[in-house]
């Protein structure tokens, strides 16, 4: 592994400086290939933003001379909802050496403000000032254009800049994305001199494009409102179907419909759309998309209030994947919450088990909720049992004690041998609903005293789940906020990746990536290494895939057991095993990865 990089507070002392100015020289030296211990010395973003702009021809000798285009029309929008912040944001600053630039999505410059005017003469000489461009492939590494590449908020301190005029200056950008569209609408810059660079410029800076975004939402049209709540509510009572909203210049999806679209997508749907918008009446049918994805779509008009509708909403199922994998759940994950849904109706304890992390918890709170349990949803570990004696038997046989709790013991083949008797005769005296879970299925007494057992396929056999299962885990993630989007190629490269961790590994990558996005849309650079391109494993074609997730169901439902699997496939038994080996299937809990 590289060397760390200093935290950003040191970023700008003046040992950072002169490594920075040293990697910046080795990456030059090397072209816009690798090479040299330059990369290792600078944040990875720098390094590429240098490579861009080696690549994109940018000489760093020169002044900046950004395009002047003093007709250039502005963005109404996107003033009008910055003006007020803009200004209070000037007064804040006055009396220092900090200037605030706006831009739009392109990085031509809007609007620029500054405490002290003397300020404007500086950045005159880099062409920062209203109608230039400041974009990345013009004057290379900057607040502006290297914001419009990473779509996330960017600190460019003094000799982090790729040309050399603006290495006297301090950068910190931070994207402004329309909450509703979630298209990038402009990128708010506050730029000093690089000596006066201090670390409450981006918490400053995020706080005023967090109310630019919110005026853009309140500034919305009726129409726009309507579409996205309409969303909304689509996408809450069905997260595993894709769904988009959209109207001529609107389009809004989920991550599942995410999966099936190009962006000429979009006047594809709103074309075939307009049978519905023409009958004010739902309309469906069979509709293939830019990618030869044939989809079931059903178009349902949204009403705005006025004489034509909002736009449309439109939910999609593949029905004909073409070149690419179904987005809507894989069948062994529904075979498994269709089981769980039959478990709910039997009283009896049930045991979940399945490889770490895999998902058993959150089943045990859908039997929990499909049960209607009022009461508590109780978990406890029974490997503490070891050292916490007759203290942990106390709290179990209070636990138990309710008819309106459900108790998830966990880890229970982690009970020592003397405690599993006791634990199975509470377990089968109980009031209370009891899950049991763990890696591989207990012998004795505690497999004895379940009424059902349940098998969890590992992440690994069921990657058509990961869409699903990463708009739920945003969801959680997000706390009640504005849920981010993940983009296609970031759901490409996840759903690539093996998951020996399954959803707990899932759950701990997207927390990480908004953590680096700073909680705007997870794109793939936003992943933590090792996840932002598929692993160097040839993936299997199409119908071998198919092929597998059969074979892989069948076992299932045969409880691996490969005889009774192969006659319900109608295939020989040599077959059967001659694909086990093929695929490299292995059965719950085995230890081993695909």
């Amino acid at each position: 592994m590289g060397r760390t990089v200093p935290f950003v507070g040191a970023r700008w002392s003046a040992e950072a400086q002169r490594r920075v100015q040293r990697a910046r020289e080795e990456i030059l030296s090397a072209g816009a290939g690798p090479g040299g211990s330059g990369p290792e010395l600078v944040r990875p973003e720098i390094a590429a933003s240098w490579r861009r702009s080696l690549l994109s021809g940018v000489d760093p000798t020169r002044v900046p001379d950004g395009r002047f285009d003093p007709d250039r029309s502005a963005a109404p929008r996107l003033l009008r909802a910055a003006e007020p912040v803009l200004d209070r944001l000037v007064g804040q600053l006055c009396g220092t050496t900090t200037a605030v630039v706006l831009a739009d999505s392109k990085a031509w410059i809007l609007w620029r403000g500054a405490g002290e005017q003397a300020l404007f003469t500086g950045l005159d000489r880099i062409s920062a000032s209203p109608g230039c461009c400041l974009g990345e492939e013009l004057v290379g590494t900057n607040g502006l254009g290297t914001v419009v590449e990473e779509r996330r908020p960017t600190l460019i301190v003094g000799g982090e800049h790729y040309q050399d005029a603006m290495q006297d200056f301090t950068c910190v950008g931070v994207p402004i994305v329309d909450p509703l569209s979630n298209r990038l609408e402009g990128v708010l810059d506050l730029t000093c001199g690089s000596r006066d660079t201090n670390e409450l410029l981006l918490p400053l800076l995020t706080e005023a494009v967090r109310e630019i975004q919110l005026r853009l939402r309140e500034q919305a049209t009726a129409r726009e409102r309507a579409l996205f709540e309409e969303f909304v509510e689509r996408t809450r009572r069905r997260r595993d179907v894709a769904v988009a909203s959209l109207n001529e210049d609107f389009l809004i999806t989920n991550s599942a419909a995410a999966q099936l679209f190009e962006p000429a997508d979009h006047a594809l749907l709103w074309e075939w759309a307009g049978g519905a918008i023409a009958s004010g009446r739902e309309v469906s049918g069979e509709l293939t998309l830019t990618r030869e994805i044939t989809v079931q779509a059903r178009c349902t008009p949204v009403d705005s209030g006025a004489a034509r509708p909002a736009g449309v909403i439109v939910t999609m199922v593949p029905v004909s994947t073409g070149g690419a994998r179904q987005a809507t759940g894989s069948g062994a994950w529904r075979q498994v919450l269709r089981q769980v849904d039959r478990i709910a109706q039997l009283d009896g304890p049930v045991l979940l088990h399945g490889e770490p992390g895999v998902g058993k918890a959150r089943l045990a709170s859908r039997l929990h909720a499909a049960r209607g349990g009022s009461g508590r949803a109780r978990i406890l570990d029974c490997r503490t049992q070891r050292h916490r004696g007759d203290a942990w038997f106390d709290e179990l046989g209070t636990a138990l004690e309710d008819p309106q709790a459900t108790v998830v013991l966990r880890r229970v083949t982690g009970l020592s041998p003397e405690a599993e008797g006791t634990v199975a005769a509470l377990v089968g005296a109980a009031p209370a609903r009891v899950v049991l879970t763990c890696v591989d299925p207990p012998g004795g007494d505690l497999l004895d005293v379940a009424e059902v057992t349940l098998a969890v396929p590992p992440l690994r056999d069921r990657a058509e789940d990961v869409p699903v299962l990463v708009d739920e885990l945003l969801d959680e993630l997000s706390q009640g906020g504005t849920r981010p989007r993940c983009t296609a190629s970031a759901l490409g490269a996840l759903k690539a990746h093996p998951w020996p961790g399954n959803v707990r590994e899932l759950r701990r990558v997207l927390a990480t990536a908004l953590v680096n996005g700073m909680h705007f849309d997870v794109s793939t650079h936003h992943l933590p290494e090792g996840y932002r391109s598929p692993p160097d494993r040839p993936r299997l074609a199409l119908l071998e895939s198919t092929e597998r997730d059969a074979i892989v169901a069948a076992l299932q439902r045969a409880g691996w057991n490969k005889d009774r699997a192969a006659a319900d496939l109608g295939i020989s038994r040599a077959t059967i095993y001659r694909k086990v080996r093929r695929f490299a299937i292995t059965p719950p809990g085995s230890g081993k990865e695909r």
